[in-house]
């Protein structure tokens, strides 16, 4: 593998974070932590290129959440300061990893994404369909996977195409955050009750978790394809997807990858593990793929009207302006592209009907 010298010089300078502070503040710029930080832009961005170049940088307090849908989940939000040196990172470091990644691996990759997933998985389908033999699609998912990556696995896959000292420390410092436990247990069913775990996982909701995910699972990809000869594979993040031909060769294909993850990784599989025939519709990236359809799975649709349809009341109230209540509909019609979907797209375009009450209306309803 080559070894990548003098990343930090490229990193820690004025111009390389500036382009960081763009990218942070990329459709955020009227939240009041990027306009304080805005206010003395010059000032914060010569303070963190001192602070790296000197080894004092330190990350700053986590700020922890919960999201709701579409399962319950743990977000951890850097401070805005930190967040623009971590892009910096990612503007060096990304092209280097990036290098090494698997053709078929497609979450958080530009030119990829679900879609192109969907459709070359179908086209999977269809070749192996005109072929002999027992075809099964085989579905795999890591268990808490962003929370069970042990902390020294994120730094040997991070640093390992790195000849660096000073990349290294800083990547130490970055994946470390603000030293609070950041793991789950393997077995957690509420994320808000669980004891937190030191050790393993780390700040979910970053650029950062996004890169690392990638990085920690690309050894896993190659052995995949090169050692274990799987025809066709696909990866989106934690998620996977193989096609292999025969029910024991599928199974036996499951035990080998749980065993590289527990041995290489400190991973492991979790119970959603399934050996589809294939022609049955096996749901992935959010849609339901077979040979003949790509679908929304039925999961995502009616999330899908549900939004919509308090969108459509909340404009009508005057709680959300125009422009979100049109960029909600854009969102979701470009989520159904590719899917033979045309009679949810019709019911939706005819059902979302955007109308502003007076403030007369809105008193006779009270």
């Amino acid at each position: 593998m080559e070894k990548h010298r003098h990343v930090f010089e490229r990193f820690a300078t004025f111009d390389n974070l500036y382009d960081g502070y763009r990218k942070a503040s990329k459709d955020r710029r009227y939240q009041g932590c990027v306009l304080r930080y805005t206010d003395h832009l010059e000032e914060n961005l010569i303070n963190s290129v001192n602070q790296l170049q000197w080894h004092e940088y330190h990350v700053g307090e986590l700020h922890q959440f919960y999201e709701y849908y579409p399962k319950k989940r743990i977000i951890s939000s850097l401070p805005f300061y930190d967040r623009v040196i971590n892009c910096g990172d990612y503007n060096v470091l990304w092209p280097i990893y990036l290098k090494s990644m698997y053709e078929y691996s497609y979450g958080s990759i530009d030119g990829r994404g679900p879609l192109k997933a969907a459709f070359d998985i179908q086209q999977w389908m269809r070749n192996a369909a005109r072929m002999n033999g027992d075809w099964r699609v085989v579905k795999l998912d890591i268990a808490k996977f962003f929370f069970r990556i042990p902390v020294d696995v994120q730094l040997r896959e991070l640093t390992r195409p790195l000849d660096d000292p000073d990349m290294v420390w800083f990547l130490e410092t970055a994946v470390r955050a603000d030293g609070r436990p950041l793991g789950l247990p393997v077995d957690c069913t509420d994320v808000t009750t669980a004891e937190r775990i030191s050790g393993v996982g780390m700040q979910c909701g970053s650029i950062i978790s996004q890169m690392t995910g990638n990085v920690v699972l690309t050894p896993l990809d190659h052995y995949i394809k090169r050692t274990m000869h799987v025809p066709y594979y696909a990866r989106f993040m934690d998620d996977m997807l193989l096609l292999v031909d025969g029910k024991k060769a599928a199974w036996e294909a499951v035990e080998e990858i749980d065993g590289y993850l527990r041995e290489n990784l400190g991973l492991q599989l979790n119970n959603k593990t399934a050996v589809i025939p294939l022609g049955h519709a096996v749901e992935f990236v959010g849609r339901k793929i077979s040979p003949e359809k790509i679908e929304l799975r039925r999961q995502t649709s009616l999330g899908m009207k549900k939004h919509l349809r308090y969108v459509r009341e909340a404009y009508a109230c005057g709680e959300v302006p125009l422009e979100y209540a049109l960029s909600v509909i854009q969102s979701y019609l470009g989520l159904m592209q590719g899917c033979n979907n045309d009679a949810l797209r019709n019911q939706i375009l005819e059902d979302y009907v955007l109308v502003r009450h007076s403030q007369d209306m809105l008193d006779a309803a009270e």
